[in-house]
């Protein structure tokens, strides 16, 4: 009775143990995997939390870029892409423009070189990608009717691009361009609409990671749908729409910050004065961009931004703005070159790349 005794008492102890254990270890837990907004820089921001899930907000922020060049070279009075490569800025024209990109020099503005795609043709150019081995111009522009069936993306080493002091006008042989076709997933079968009247107008694209990223600009409800082409190989593909956001403007460039976990939107609303935008995407996982940290920073109209469409960063925290040449009424705002500083509205780790502004 007594060995009975005693193991019924070990079992009891024993029970209560394991629970007592149970409930301190899920509760320790608990406590240690908080999910909340993890930004510091946004109004609540939760110094527990260790998981963002993408609840930050943050006050109405209203921001300038400075202007960096007045005017631009008159080549470029469509600038429609601006990208950071090989320490240089490049830039395309949008459609009916020339199949070329241009190198342009920050101190005046000037194009010191030329690059020409053999056998390519400016349908609707809209953006440019540099990946650090290869260049990345997207003809993907489809405001007019939503309903082209030829999108792609024109694919070349940017070694290919012979120096330009030796050849300020160059051509890329066309057996070296790579052509990436794709649709859309959701666009089973394009069908026109009446212009500036789609959600399959874009002119935003990231290279990231081996993927192709591109970003909408929906005119229908002020929104972008964030689409990935899975390779960055020639070929034909489906770009898989992962996620959307509602921005309140539409969307004409993006760029990744060297080093950093951040992305950019840059826009503006399609209406009167035209009123500019920036989206700062911060703190995502799992491949998608959208369920982080997404500040919104107000920018000036169009009468002082013109019709920005070109973004690029040079460092981790700084770069470009470029905007196409428009005439108002009586104004003309002429194609400019802005800059910008977001190291004052996020978190800019040590391990951004540096470069010359």
């Amino acid at each position: 009775m007594l060995v009975d005794f005693l193991q019924r008492f070990i079992k009891s102890k024993l029970a209560v143990y394991c629970i007592v254990t149970f409930f301190l270890v899920t509760s320790a837990s608990s406590s240690y995997s908080q999910s909340g907004c993890t930004d510091p820089y946004a109004n609540n921001y939760n110094a527990a939390a260790t998981t963002n899930n993408g609840s930050c907000t943050y006050n109405t922020t209203n921001y300038r870029p400075s202007v960096k060049l007045r005017q631009l070279s008159k080549i470029l009075n469509e600038s429609s892409g601006l990208q950071m490569a090989g320490n240089s800025l490049w830039s395309c024209n949008d459609g009916g423009g020339a199949a070329a990109i241009y190198r342009i020099d920050t101190a005046s503005g000037n194009v010191l070189q030329t690059v020409n795609l053999e056998d390519a043709t400016n349908v609707d150019w809209e953006e440019l990608s540099f990946d650090g081995t290869f260049f990345y111009v997207g003809d993907f522009g489809n405001n007019v009717n939503g309903a082209r069936t030829d999108l792609k993306i024109y694919k070349f080493a940017f070694s290919d691009i012979p120096d330009y002091s030796t050849k300020p006008l160059a051509t890329i042989p066309k057996e070296k361009i790579e052509i990436i076709s794709f649709r859309y997933s959701d666009q089973l079968m394009p069908k026109a609409s009446a212009t500036n009247n789609t959600r399959y107008d874009c002119e935003a694209m990231v290279v990231d990671s081996g993927k192709i990223h591109l970003f909408s600009k929906n005119w229908v409800d002020l929104s972008t749908t964030h689409y990935i082409l899975n390779s960055t190989a020639a070929g034909s593909y489906v770009a898989d729409s992962v996620e959307t956001m509602p921005t309140g403007y539409v969307v004409t460039g993006a760029s990744k910050s060297p080093g950093q976990d951040i992305i950019v939107l840059l826009g503006y609303f399609p209406k009167a004065p035209g009123k500019h935008f920036m989206h700062i995407l911060s703190g995502y996982s799992g491949g998608t961009y959208f369920n982080g940290n997404k500040r919104k920073l107000n920018l000036p109209d169009a009468l002082q931004m013109g019709q920005a469409e070109g973004i690029t960063f040079t460092n981790g925290s700084y770069g470009y703005i470029s905007n196409e040449r428009l005439s108002a009424g009586p104004f003309t705002i002429q194609q400019k070159l802005r800059s910008f500083d977001i190291s004052n509205f996020v978190t800019i780790s040590s391990k951004a790349s540096a470069s010359a502004r």
